[in-house]
């Protein structure tokens, strides 16, 4: 089970936002159930006007959905996760799950120079994530740079603060080997017919593309 969290700074707290976050993770790292940790920071998006400077989008694999249950239970009334969120507005927040079942290592989207794409997005029909997602991602085999994809199966937090499977949502993560080839490739791959088919079918509620930070 992965954690993806994307928060901006709140307005003057930048400084704040980052060192409360240092501490939130160390403490978090020191947590069992926790397995691997990452934080990339957004150089583009389809937002308009959303300042991305003060950005951040972490990541952590969890062992199981009920380590990271318990870890959060014991976390989140202690003061180092109080003054932490208390120094952002969250932007975008899921549990994920392989939608193919299989293991995911965060290590391969940790690598300097890479360029790491996340996209949570809801189908708009039933069939979003066939044969028209096929196509697209195919095509995408024929560009210099581009390394892999993972999709994910979303889950949300209900009111309760339980997670719950969101229908018809999927989250992907497509990786390419450096900003310059990632940058040649994004208009063309916008433009094609093979992405307009099935950008069709979606409705995109978080896009980023990133850098890993160390």
């Amino acid at each position: 089970m992965f954690e993806i969290a994307i928060n901006q700074a709140k307005d003057g707290q930048e400084e704040q936002f980052l060192r409360s976050r240092a501490k939130f993770v160390e403490v978090l790292g020191a947590e069992e159930a926790t397995l691997n940790e990452g934080k990339w920071k957004p150089f583009f998006t389809v937002v308009p006007d959303l300042r991305l400077d003060n950005i951040l989008i972490g990541m952590t694999h969890w062992n199981s959905l009920s380590g990271f249950g318990e870890a959060a239970a014991r976390l989140m009334p202690q003061k180092v996760a109080q003054d932490y969120f208390a120094s952002f507005n969250p932007l975008a927040y899921a549990l994920l799950e392989t939608a193919d079942g299989g293991s995911f290592d965060l290590e391969t989207i940790k690598g300097q120079g890479q360029v790491i794409e996340f996209a949570v997005r809801r189908g708009k029909t039933a069939d979003a994530f066939g044969e028209k997602r096929e196509a697209f991602f195919n095509l995408l085999n024929d560009y210099d740079g581009y390394r892999f994809s993972r999709e994910f199966y979303v889950h949300k937090l209900n009111e309760q603060g339980v997670p719950a499977l969101a229908g018809q949502t999927q989250a992907v993560i497509i990786v390419w080997e450096d900003a310059e080839k990632f940058q040649s490739a994004a208009p063309q791959l916008f433009g094609t017919s093979a992405y307009q088919a099935f950008a069709a079918h979606l409705d995109v509620e978080t896009y980023f593309a990133t850098t890993p930070v160390h």
